[in-house]
């Protein structure tokens, strides 16, 4: 697979908590799921998935993640978007 960080790109960015759905906007319309973690405190994570422009895009909605206090687990580039 080529990756190109300057185009759009399709993403799956997975998050500890819950965050809540009015982000969208604020995360760069990417669409919020939950995946509840059942034997393990029932904990959350939050799954961020959809299209971003590019790379700078993508340090934006990490960025905004990390000032509200959301651990980061993963980080997926999908496909070119």
């Amino acid at each position: 697979m080529k990756f190109v960080y300057d185009q759009p790109g399709i993403y799956a960015i997975h998050i500890a908590g819950r965050v809540d759905k009015s982000w969208s906007d604020r995360l760069g319309g990417l669409s919020v799921t939950y995946q509840e973690n059942e034997g393990q405190d029932n904990d959350v994570v939050s799954i961020l998935c959809g299209r971003l422009p590019d790379q700078a895009a993508l340090f934006g909605v990490l960025n905004a993640l990390y000032n509200s206090r959301y651990p980061l687990l993963l980080v997926s580039y999908l496909k070119q978007g």
